[in-house]
């Protein structure tokens, strides 16, 4: 199967069905190796979701053309002018995450009240969460996959293969939304996930480089570990959940970034750094 970049109208579709055709071998694929070695469910959990990045990164290597994009990708580093600007997204977008909960916790007591926004979104114990926290399995997950293999592997993916695909037929914003609606299609979460999609791709429109979205995604994965800024996601359990008073960091972070966002899109829109998208 040859996925041709540059040109071909179906040259996105092409690299959606590669991409969702790895996903379905993935499912049979984990659960043979999970039966095989007779593992628990975190195991087997870490390693299905494990899988598929293993899986496309087997594809991205056997794929002469995609291989050949990937390395372009990956060749050109984050401008000196921007690294500031990659890391103060980055911080900014582990307060997008709390903002999530702060609209979740909102949209729950204005619909249904104080009793569904405690029943709803109670956080887990600390000494619970801490305890699966540094489970291997886990950290497994979060170190190793979330903060180093996922974001490499999805980027090229979104914000590279299928973004100059789509943008070089339908233009940038249209690639913009598709490729943010389909990462945000493979996560839970839609919304956000589809606002993280965005960003991204508004971090490589402002650096020209892959490895500008790689480090903001992992930079995020990574603090979204429980021991690091994941523990901060939630109010304490203890604190009455249902009272939206005690969410009001979450709801002030909801607030910047309603206010941050859009500015953020407009300067990836007038003032993108030169990105090459062409490969000889």
């Amino acid at each position: 199967m040859e996925v041709s970049l540059r040109t071909g109208s179906a040259s996105g579709i092409q690299i959606v069905f590669l991409s969702f055709a790895v996903i379905l071998l993935a499912v049979p694929l984990s659960r043979a190796i999970s039966g095989a070695l007779e593992c628990t469910d975190a195991v087997a959990d870490a390693i299905g979701r494990s899988v598929p990045f293993f899986l496309g990164i087997v594809v991205l290597a056997a794929f002469p053309q995609l291989r050949a994009r990937a390395i372009a990708y990956l060749s050109k580093p984050i401008p000196e002018g921007r690294r500031t600007e990659v890391a103060i997204v980055a911080v900014a977008k582990v307060f997008l995450a709390f903002s999530f909960f702060g609209a979740l916790a909102l949209w729950y007591w204005l619909t249904q009240g104080s009793a569904a926004l405690e029943q709803a979104l109670k956080p887990a114990a600390p000494e619970k969460a801490y305890a699966e926290a540094f489970s291997w399995p886990t950290m497994f997950i979060n170190l190793a996959m979330g903060a180093i293999v996922a974001p490499v592997v999805e980027e090229i993916l979104f914000r590279g293969l299928l973004f100059d695909a789509w943008a070089e037929r339908w233009g940038a914003f249209v690639a913009t939304v598709l490729t943010s609606a389909l990462f945000a299609a493979y996560h839970p979460h839609f919304f956000a996930t589809f606002t993280s999609g965005v960003i991204l791709v508004c971090v490589v429109r402002r650096t020209g480089t892959l490895w500008g979205s790689i480090a903001v995604h992992s930079f995020f994965n990574l603090m979204l570990w429980y021991p690091l800024a994941g523990r901060f996601g939630m109010p304490d359990p203890e604190r009455a959940i249902g009272d939206i008073s005690t969410w009001g960091f979450n709801l002030a972070c909801l607030l910047l970034a309603a206010m941050a966002l859009p500015v953020y899109v407009w300067m990836a829109v007038r003032h993108p750094y030169p990105r090459p998208t062409e490969i000889d």
